[in-house]
């Protein structure tokens, strides 16, 4: 998965400290070269220049080829099979297959040169309580979606003096930063043991080779390729959703954004975002009650191996509230949910809070809330009294 800029150096500092594995390589931006700091990160990271801006069909084969042949020299390349950065928060529903497609051709052409080694796919998913490009992220989304309603944004990210806050706070404040790796699976997308050994859906012992195989023996088949790497990104898919570890911030921003749109149902989503936040808050027992319903069902989903939870989950629904609205964009200057003078739960940032809310978004979690129309009816007049 792929959320901030500063992805690719924490993976490479994860893989170093707690894998032990060295560094990987991969693609990266020239934007990322642009500042002193991110520069002398990605030159020791493994990582390589992409111009993308450049179309060209044989730059972009060039790249392809480097990464296809990479792989066959046994080099540890790092994805991000989405592209870019995720826009909207969540995690990715459809992948690019162009680069993803080189992992197939590089099984195929070691077969070919009667070689038994597998590559492995390790998915690898991140879990921020706060991103720094979160505010520049969704409101670029929203103007891609909403047309003319959104005016551009300075992307927080080029901000060398922003950057700095953000790294002294990333080291000072108690903030985590999660790193789930995922089952590892060869190239078909079927899971494989510590031996390396692949299994089908049904547990059934698979040899890989057996699929690259016609009635030639082992011979490129682009069409065939194609049709595997699209089942690998489609498995891919899944195990980023079923790896996803959910932290605290994530289900309270659900909780909260889904109360906000539950109050404002006649208004459509940029409607919602579009209110001014500071006439508005959220009743705590409203959020509480929310919390608690999300929670039975988050349970009930990591029983089947369909979701992770961090342990924060699994606090009372105070402490959870709490811990949540505390770390929840910890950096930024407009908070997305935080208390204000009077002890009123209130967002400065209707749209941070509708992009951290976004990672649990393809869960259909909407389904299992109950709202109890009375205590928001009782909201709404409490709050209309308070004006008054």
């Amino acid at each position: 998965t792929h959320f901030s800029n500063l992805d690719s150096i924490l993976i490479g500092y994860a893989m170093d400290a707690f894998a032990g594995l060295p560094s990987f390589s991969y693609g990266a931006g020239l934007n990322l070269y642009n500042t002193g700091y991110t520069a002398y990160f990605m030159n020791r990271l493994g990582a390589y220049r992409v111009d993308r801006r450049k179309k060209n069909p044989v730059y972009l084969e060039c790249l392809k080829a480097m990464s296809s042949l990479s792989i066959q020299r046994g080099v540890n390349s790092l994805f991000f099979p989405g592209g870019t950065r995720s826009r909207e928060g969540n995690i990715e529903q459809r992948l690019k297959l162009g680069l993803l497609s080189t992992v197939m051709e590089a099984q195929r052409t070691i077969y070919e040169n009667k070689k038994d080694q597998k590559v492995f796919v390790v998915p690898l998913v991140l879990s921020y309580h706060f991103v720094l490009e979160a505010k520049y992220l969704i409101e670029q989304h929203l103007r891609r979606t909403g047309k003319e309603r959104y005016m551009r944004t300075k992307d927080e990210f080029y901000s060398v003096r922003k950057n700095l806050k953000f790294l002294w706070q990333f080291f000072s404040a108690s903030s985590e930063i999660t790193v789930s790796f995922g089952k590892p699976m060869d190239v078909l997308g079927n899971f494989v043991d510590e031996n390396g050994v692949s299994y089908d859906s049904h547990g059934k012992v698979i040899e890989v080779k057996d699929y690259f195989k016609g009635e030639e023996g082992i011979k490129e088949n682009r069409q065939r390729e194609s049709e595997y790497t699209r089942l690998l990104a489609e498995k891919l898919v899944k195990r980023f959703h079923a790896e996803n570890i959910v932290l605290s911030s994530h289900l309270v921003a659900f909780a909260a954004f889904k109360t906000l749109e539950r109050q404002n149902h006649r208004l459509d989503l940029y409607g919602i975002l579009r209110l001014p936040p500071d006439d508005y808050r959220f009743p705590k027992d409203v959020l509480l009650d929310v919390i608690d319903q999300l929670k039975k069902a988050l349970f009930v989903m990591e029983k089947e191996g369909k979701i992770k939870l961090s342990e924060e989950i699994y606090f009372d629904n105070e402490a959870l509230l709490e811990n949540g609205m505390s770390k929840m964009g910890i950096y930024h200057t407009s908070k997305p949910l935080t208390y204000d003078k009077k002890g009123n739960i209130v967002s400065e940032s209707f749209h941070l809070l509708f992009y951290y809310h976004n990672r649990l978004e393809n869960y259909d979690l909407q389904e299992v809330i109950n709202w109890k129309t009375s205590e928001l009816e009782l909201a709404d007049v409490m709050d209309s009294s308070d004006e008054d």
